[in-house]
């Protein structure tokens, strides 16, 4: 991300003796002429540029400028290199190793982060506690978890941590996909001191695992522990919606909501309770009073805006998003407003919406390049998603995130054997990366090719995140594709229960139909159906067998009332 300060221009009083001064003014003029790149907004030029000065300077201060200025740029190669020349140059400094670590982990350099956070965590003057709760909250976000659990799961003993940071510890584990680790975490944390947050963690876990009698009971001690503190008052509402239990979870907010301490919250979980299980009307009417009494009324915007649009309303949804945008809201109204403005035809507004916000918000550069991406896919170019991510790779090198989001885009777009030459690519930099594996693993057997060799490439990746939805949907698929649907069919039942996921519920009610269970099938893809209208691949899975079967009634006129899990309680 490009931190705006970090990019300002920095004036270094560069001290070296008189026999120096040549090589010092070379230096000088190498430190000006980054800075001047900085200047103008040249950000890879600047970052490069500093990282060769770092690499023939002792001057700690500049090296660890060329560190901080890479990382603020997203540039992690040169991120790369400048902070292992920062950590050998200061092997002491505190700074220096937490740098080099972060960026190993961005990088998938697992032996390299646990070299460094090892050397970090057993220096003296560093108490393990305080700088574990400074590094895991950046550790435990999005991509970065895999590695980061991989790197640290071994380095450190859960008993011997502070409760919090234990939880905290148990946060990266979930992250990273590997529950029963993190349920060892929390029980480790209970065994010394019994919190309604530890209770409340470790009764959601239970869920995820199937242990439905332990979970309830342990949500409900989370309650009782939580008194009059309304931060864990819904543990047992959470688990409830866990376990697709939405009709008691509802009476269980309701009363809830009787209590002055938790009305606002449970108001609040109900309205998204409501919009997950595709009863708009009750979301509708709650967000809007919510709206009228002033309370969250950016997300109450915004949830009205997805009810509009979820019901043909168009412009109204359009209307709501677009206000969200001139309050200054984030990304993900403009990216909304965005896709309704391309269905309309209005392509040059929709771009105008991402790069108002980039001018606003320039650490936003990569989320804006995928989400500019998207947009072209909506718009049927492809190709053009193709150059957008390829442009942003030009000014952000060997970003991981944009590599894997072109490898994707190739496949969205029926460029398969450049999406497949993209992930063999991926796999290659980052030969661990569970993601990584999954990925190419799920595009070759998609595409019918090596199912074999995608099956180890899926199974390797779980070894890594036993527990990811969609490395496990992947398994399923590629034993559905091999002939096993009955191997299959747990395996999906599984993933979707972790993550209630659309393309999940269509790969789970295709093998219940060529199973013969086509009423279940019809009522897993109507749950999911609440859960996310406007999936593609539930819609073209369901259209298929739909019209396979012209005399079944469709896939949700028989079945219960939708049920699903909200996606943010």
């Amino acid at each position: 991300m490009i931190i705006a300060a970090l990019l300002q221009p920095v004036a270094f009083a560069l001290e070296a003796p008189n026999a120096m001064k040549g090589s010092r003014d070379a230096t000088d003029s190498r430190v000006a002429a980054a800075e001047l790149a900085l200047g103008a907004g040249n950000c890879r030029e600047g970052a490069e540029a500093y990282q060769r000065v770092a690499a023939r300077s002792r001057d700690l201060r500049l090296v660890r400028r060329a560190t901080e200025v890479a990382v603020a740029c997203d540039h992690l190669p040169a991120a790369w290199n400048a902070s292992q020349r920062w950590a050998a140059l200061d092997p002491e400094n505190i700074d220096a190793l937490r740098a080099n670590g972060m960026v190993a982990v961005q990088l998938y350099k697992v032996a390299d982060a646990r070299r460094v956070f090892g050397a970090l965590l057993k220096k003296p003057d560093v108490e393990p506690d305080r700088a574990l709760q400074e590094l895991l909250p950046n550790l435990s976000d999005g991509a970065k978890a895999h590695a980061a659990w991989a790197a640290l799961s071994n380095l450190v003993d859960p008993a011997a941590l502070q409760p919090s940071t234990g939880l905290a510890l148990a946060e990266l584990a979930i992250a990273a996909d590997d529950l029963t680790a993190a349920r060892r975490i929390v029980e480790a944390v209970l065994q010394t001191e019994t919190t309604a947050g530890a209770l409340r963690q470790l009764a959601r876990l239970l869920a995820a695992e199937g242990d439905t009698a332990r979970a309830l009971q342990t949500a409900r001690e989370a309650v009782t522990a939580a008194g009059d503190n309304p931060e864990h008052a819904f543990a047992l509402a959470e688990v409830l919606i866990d376990l697709d239990r939405n009709e008691e979870a509802y009476r269980e907010l309701l009363r809830a909501q009787e209590v002055p301490v938790t009305a606002d919250e449970a108001d609040r979980r109900l309205a998204l309770l409501a919009v997950a299980t595709g009863d708009l009307d009750e979301a509708r009417r709650r967000f809007a009073a919510r709206l009228q009494r002033g309370a969250s009324s950016a997300e109450s915007f915004f949830y009205l805006g997805v009810i509009a649009e979820r019901t043909g309303q168009s412009e109204l949804a359009l209307q709501s998003y677009l206000r969200l945008a001139g309050a200054g809201a984030g990304l993900m109204p403009r990216a909304r407003a965005g896709a309704l403005l391309i269905k309309l035809g209005r392509r040059d507004e929709a771009f105008e919406l991402l790069d108002e916000f980039l001018r606003q918000d320039p650490q936003g550069a990569i989320d804006v390049a995928i989400a500019r991406a998207e947009l072209l896919l909506a718009a049927d170019a492809g190709d053009a998603a193709v150059e957008e991510l390829q442009r942003a790779l030009q000014a952000y090198p060997g970003h991981p995130q944009l590599e894997y989001q072109l490898a994707m885009v190739f496949e969205r777009s029926g460029r398969h054997a450049e999406s497949i030459r993209s992930f063999e690519q991926f796999l290659k930099q980052r030969p661990d990366d569970p993601t990584a594996l999954n990925a190419l693993g799920y595009t070759l057997a998609d595409n019918g090719k090596e199912l074999p060799r995608a099956e180890r490439l899926v199974r390797q990746a779980l070894e890594a995140m036993p527990d990811n939805a969609a490395a496990i949907d992947s398994l399923a698929w590629i034993l559905y594709r091999r002939g096993d649907a009955p191997a299959a069919l747990p395996l999906l039942e599984r993933a979707y229960a972790l993550s209630r996921d659309a393309e999940i519920a269509a790969h789970w009610g295709e093998v219940l139909w060529v199973l013969g269970e086509q009423g279940q099938a019809r009522t897993v893809w109507a749950r999911a159906l609440a859960r996310a209208p406007d999936s593609e691949p539930l819609k073209t899975v369901i259209a298929r067998f739909a019209a396979a079967a012209p005399d079944s009634a469709s896939p949700d006129s028989t079945s219960p009332a939708p049920t699903a899990e909200p996606t943010a309680l």
